[in-house]
């Protein structure tokens, strides 16, 4: 089965408006310079270059995003711009459960840096995977990884890939995550 992002030409022309405006904005930095401006413009442009360069690349990459599950090997392949390419065992996918991302949630890469992350490209409904063991997904590629243990995808379908991998066990509380109150006994008002 193959499953597309929803919404990859919109995420594509994004990253191309992000592309292009750093583009112009370096240009314009290093001809301030040239005309006797402080040399941390030249700086400024450097960096802007190598995001132009990056989102450039993203956006050519983009289209070739997919979700592949393949039954006859039992490999799930993920594939999301420049952020990810992996292949997944499917025994270790414990169980997929459709979910709402919200445009307010915004698009890209998102995570909340324990343990989930969400490759959006549109808002609408999306798949969640639970898995067994956790992926790596790069924030900023090659700079920043993230470990995926609950990875969101923005497909076609995901009705149809919950369908196939089944809902996702009850979540139990991670370690050190629950609290205990120390009995204090009765205070005084």
């Amino acid at each position: 089965m193959l499953f597309a992002f929803r919404g990859i030409r919109g995420f594509q022309l994004l990253l191309a408006l992000v592309a292009l405006s750093c583009g112009v904005a370096s240009v314009v930095l290093v001809k301030a310079f040239a005309d006797g401006g402080p040399v941390v413009l030249v700086a400024i442009a450097v960096v802007l270059g190598l995001v132009f360069l990056w989102a450039f690349a993203t956006a050519l990459r983009a289209p070739t995003s997919f979700l592949a599950v393949d039954l006859n090997r039992g490999l799930t392949r993920v594939r999301f711009a420049g952020f990810v390419d992996t292949v997944i065992d499917n025994r270790d996918i414990r169980g997929v459960r459709v979910c709402r991302r919200s445009l307010l949630a915004g698009i890209g890469v998102r995570t909340n840096f324990s343990g989930d992350v969400a490759l959006v490209s549109a808002p609408g409904e999306a798949a969640e995977l639970t898995l067994a063991r956790p992926v790596r997904v790069w924030l900023i590629p090659r700079l920043v990884p993230l470990r995926a243990e609950r990875l969101t995808l923005s497909i076609r379908h995901p009705e149809k890939l919950a369908d196939r991998f089944g809902p996702a066990p009850a979540a139990s509380p991670r370690p050190g995550t629950v609290r205990k109150m120390k009995n204090r006994g009765p205070r005084p008002r």
